[in-house]
């Protein structure tokens, strides 16, 4: 089972219609499973290769759906990072 924070995975099932955006960690190379996201009604929006991820948007049941996908090592929210000076 996929590794996701108890507050994310909180947020995703009080509103599972919702609209979200995840980065999502997988075990193999990303571009083999760009059909699986599709396919869960998810949509791609990047594909990083260094870490094995991608970052996916689409309903907060479909990010659930994949913590159950024995190729997804963790699932975490995608949002923006700020620094300070």
């Amino acid at each position: 089972m996929a590794s996701i924070a108890s507050e994310f995975k909180t947020k995703l099932e009080q509103n599972p219609g919702a609209v979200v955006s995840a980065i999502v960690r997988l075990n193999g190379e990303p571009s083999t499973r760009l059909a699986d996201f599709e396919t869960r009604g998810l949509t791609v929006r990047h594909t990083y290769s260094l870490i094995s991820a991608v970052a996916v948007q689409g309903k907060a049941s479909a990010c659930l759906s994949l913590t159950n996908a024995s190729w997804v090592l963790s699932i975490e929210e995608d949002r923006a990072v700020h620094t300070t000076h």
